[in-house]
């Protein structure tokens, strides 16, 4: 069974590459589909890492209580940038310029995260302990993604309100108990 870093890892990299190939195609050529499918690998992921990561970290790692809310804000202020991205049509310059306003974050996120964090996290865990945390996290995904098909992606409406909705009532909705 896969521990929870390397779930993380995996994900890192899903979003790393719907993010390359949004930003490397022509704004003229970009498809709703490649918009979508960014935001909702970022936000799936985001969502999972939240009632997962966070709170692990803040529990099992020295300090992680200011992780937990670095990572918070790290969240949030993703969150709102994405809002903000779907505002514009992907072939506007606002759009890029959003884009790349995302990456500014994701990218140190993504780099601390690898390098600090789940490795922490790892080292202050059982392999057991880290398993059932990727269970979990693999599980609120795959909660997450059922409504839309193994492949599918929600529609516009549907993300904006995914990315407007509190994260006590996104958890309710999909059927998790409150952290």
């Amino acid at each position: 069974m896969a521990r929870i870093s390397e779930a993380i890892k995996e994900d890192h990299a899903q979003v790393k590459r719907a993010f390359h190939r949004l930003s490397e195609t022509e704004p003229e050529l970009r498809k709703p589909n490649d918009v979508t499918g960014f935001v909702w690998a970022l936000e799936r992921y985001l969502i999972a890492e939240h009632l997962v990561v966070t709170p692990a970290l803040e529990y099992h790692v020295a300090n992680g209580g200011d992780r937990h809310r670095r990572l918070s804000s790290d969240h949030d202020s993703m969150n709102q940038k994405l809002k903000h991205m779907l505002v514009f049509d992907p072939a506007e310059a606002s759009f890029d310029a959003s884009l790349m306003a995302i990456w500014v974050d994701l990218d140190p996120h993504i780099n601390e995260e690898t390098s600090s964090d789940l490795v922490q996290l790892e080292e202050s865990m059982s392999q057991a302990a880290s398993e059932a945390l990727q269970s979990r996290y693999a599980a609120i995904k795959s909660l997450l993604q059922k409504p839309y098909g193994s492949d599918g992606v929600p529609n516009v409406q549907a993300l904006s309100a995914i990315l407007e909705m509190p994260r006590e009532d996104l958890m309710a909705a999909i059927g998790l108990p409150s952290l």
